[in-house]
């Protein structure tokens, strides 16, 4: 055997066994979205269903992730149609015109994922509902089991700011999401 040609797979090896990983891309399906939103002097929670997510994700690098997550507000539902009708309504969501809000990520603090252990880190990127986009940042808890990738969060927002007008709307709605990405 060429004495050149052994360290060579003595290096594919060692660079295996030490868990270097590379940029990958992950989906989600099927994640959901719940809100907390106040109207006059009612508290008002709802869902939304089939929240999805495109990532390209290193897991040893999270620094490196891009991505983009999608909440149907068009699936919205607090358990009263005729507030859910209102809530899609032109003057409040416009789902008929933006059935989605969308979050393009930008930014993502570092760190890396180990097998089982939670971490917690923060997102910066571009939120747009009803066609209008801010910069908002939120935090961004990332549990890898499996080979997939358990991610959740917990923000607020002003709706008004997106120009979601509810009569009698608070100027507060807080969000949680929640999904699973799985490597394509």
């Amino acid at each position: 055997m060429n004495k050149y040609l052994l360290p060579l797979p003595a290096l594919v090896l060692a660079t295996t066994l030490s868990g270097a990983a590379q940029a990958a891309t992950y989906r989600a399906a099927g994640g959901s979205a719940s809100f907390a939103y106040r109207v006059t002097v009612v508290n008002v929670n709802g869902s939304m269903t089939g929240v999805t997510a495109n990532v390209t994700l290193d897991p040893q690098d999270l620094a490196a992730t891009k991505g983009t997550v999608t909440v149907p507000v068009s699936t919205l539902k607090t358990g009263i149609t005729l507030r859910d009708n209102h809530a899609k309504g032109a003057g409040a969501l416009g789902t008929a015109q933006f059935p989605n809000a969308t979050f393009e990520l930008t930014n993502l603090t570092g760190g890396k994922l180990t097998e089982g252990q939670t971490v917690a880190t923060t997102a910066t990127g571009k939120l747009t509902v009803k066609g209008t986009t801010k910069t908002i940042t939120a935090p961004i808890k990332a549990t890898l089991s499996g080979g997939k990738v358990n991610v959740s969060t917990q923000f607020k927002f002003n709706p008004y700011d997106f120009n979601v007008r509810y009569q009698g709307g608070a100027d507060s709605v807080t969000v949680d999401v929640t999904f699973v990405l799985a490597a394509n």
